[in-house]
């Protein structure tokens, strides 16, 4: 999927919705200076919601006199948050630091992109993981970032500008602060008490889609462009051997399905409980609010 590809999916997208797709006039012009701008705006709004709901629960909870639930919900909460704190740890363990010696190429990215965005200090490590983003943690610096190797084998230059941005977004925008706060992954947890954190990532899903629309805009300035952005996007959902079959057509077919019928129903549902955005969602935003790509890039 071309720069051309790409311009023509989202004027025909555009034609197709008849309107749904709000593209910008023109071309955003990105600045670094301003990336504490590109947050998601419903971001700090659903955050609050989500909030709002815990101390509901929290407060039923005593008014009903359900201590027993409660406490078990916080001795559940600390496993968390105690497992969350030890994953900056253990990746430090696990993996490989990117330094000017090793992985030179990846350290020139995090070195430009900590400068550009005047990030605070951020240590980068490459494990073998088949996991298809880069992970960032930490509530105080230094910040951590985790990079699977997946990720590095599969993306060019200024693809692996755009997965290390959304990262660096993540950081610059407090949101592995907050997901500290959160109690981490519920991975973290017995598979019996799973269901926990399924239930806190329900709460907090409204927040974590605008977080991840958030970090996918400093992606984007990361790379400078909405091309690479769109590229590396499609090969970490759909596959890197695969983009070379992604056929616009197809694309834009699928697209407007989902947004007909019955199943635009459904697929607000499945936005609604999701923490992540749906692909073709996150590929409607981002050319939402970057635009079009410029004629040189044509």
């Amino acid at each position: 999927m071309n720069a051309r590809n790409t311009r023509d999916t989202a004027n025909k997208l555009f034609e197709s919705y008849g309107g749904i797709l709000k593209l910008p006039e023109r071309q955003l012009r990105l600045d670094d200076a301003r990336l504490m701008e590109y947050r998601y705006p419903a971001e700090r709004q659903r955050l609050v919601i989500a909030l709002v709901t815990i101390a509901l629960l929290v407060f039923g909870g005593f008014l009903f006199r359900e201590k027993d639930i409660l406490l078990a919900a916080g001795a559940v909460y600390l496993s968390m948050l105690v497992a969350s704190i030890q994953a900056k740890t253990l990746y430090r363990l696990q993996g490989a630091e990117v330094t000017p010696t090793q992985f030179p190429a990846i350290y020139k990215i995090v070195e430009e992109l900590q400068r550009r965005f005047q990030a605070p200090p951020i240590r980068v490590f490459v494990v073998r993981r088949m996991m298809f983003k880069a992970d960032a943690l930490g509530l105080v610096a230094p910040y951590v970032i985790v990079l699977p190797h997946v990720v590095i084998d599969s993306m060019e230059d200024d693809e692996l500008h755009f997965v290390l941005g959304q990262a660096f977004g993540h950081i610059c925008f407090g949101h592995t602060r907050v997901a500290l706060l959160m109690g981490g992954d519920e991975s973290a947890l017995p598979a019996l008490l799973s269901w926990i954190g399924r239930l806190r990532d329900l709460i907090f899903a409204g927040y974590l889609r605008a977080a991840t629309l958030s970090a996918d805009r400093a992606g984007i300035l990361a790379c400078g462009s909405i091309v690479p952005a769109i590229r590396a996007q499609v090969k970490l959902s759909v596959g890197v051997n695969q983009l070379k079959e992604v056929r616009t057509e197809d694309l834009i077919q699928q697209a407007v399905k989902v947004n007909q019928g019955f199943a635009h129903y459904q697929a607000m549902v499945i936005r609604w409980r999701s923490p992540v955005p749906p692909f073709i969602h996150r590929l409607e935003a981002m050319l939402e609010w970057a635009g079009l790509p410029p004629e040189s890039e044509s």
